[in-house]
């Protein structure tokens, strides 16, 4: 009897005096401002995958493009309510708060209903990023009137 008092004093009453004692001091370390908690520390590859309506949808998209190569995105839209409408197309480093715009442009009149073409028409958005690191692009098109719009986003890296 006396053996198995030891034992429980030698080894259970160490275990949870630690974990009574990591607790309090976790919490504490949490209670103080502008402190979290981030035990998932692992940084994975950004997807390419396009979020938003599927009205329109982002052309020549790669997971990762070279620093200082021009990128050439293309952009297609389903809806012919958008016909004739204004296109907007914005990069942003998603790794600032708030996120930081590095490119932006705006093409004007897109009408692409009668030749079903790919925007911007007549023009090109082939923009250069100096700096390494992910990205977002934000693409918007807005109807003739500025009521209604659809937009798509999708990340990508630069390296």
């Amino acid at each position: 009897m006396a053996v198995k008092k030891i034992a429980y004093l030698v080894f259970v009453f160490p275990v949870i005096v630690s974990l009574i004692f990591g607790g309090f001091v976790l919490a504490d370390v949490l209670g103080q401002p502008d402190r979290k908690l981030n035990m998932w520390q692992f940084k994975f590859e950004t997807q390419t995958g396009q979020q938003g309506d599927k009205d329109i949808r982002l052309l020549n998209l790669n997971s990762s493009y070279p620093i200082s190569t021009p990128l050439n995105f293309r952009v297609m839209v389903n809806n012919t309510a958008f016909d004739c409408g204004d296109l907007y197309m914005t990069i942003y480093d998603p790794s600032t708060s708030p996120m930081q715009i590095i490119v932006q442009h705006a093409y004007f009149s897109q009408c692409f209903g009668q030749n079903n073409s790919t925007m911007p028409i007549q023009d090109t958005f082939t923009p250069v990023i100096d700096k390494t690191g992910p990205y977002q692009i934000v693409v918007e098109m807005k109807d003739k009137t500025n009521q209604n719009s659809t937009s798509v986003k999708a990340n990508f890296n630069v390296q």
